[in-house]
């Protein structure tokens, strides 16, 4: 399993508690959440489009979601 492919996992794992929790509405679509190298490697190692793809249909503004995963 390459990184990023294990990355995508632990992402869509932690999406899936938020929602189970109901922190994150249920039925949210992550088919287009990704994980991969960031365009500028000064940003970290790994990137996540999740917040973005994901704001809208929560009803929550991006930086909301990515404090969420963050914690």
């Amino acid at each position: 399993m390459n990184i990023f492919k294990e990355f995508h996992s632990n992402i869509l794992t932690a999406l899936n508690r938020l929602q189970e929790k109901g922190v994150l509405p249920a039925g949210l679509d992550l088919s287009k959440v990704t994980a991969e190298p960031p365009r500028d490697p000064s940003h970290g190692d790994v990137a996540t489009n999740a917040a973005m793809v994901l704001a809208k249909a929560a009803g929550m503004k991006p930086v909301e979601i990515a404090r969420l995963l963050a914690d």
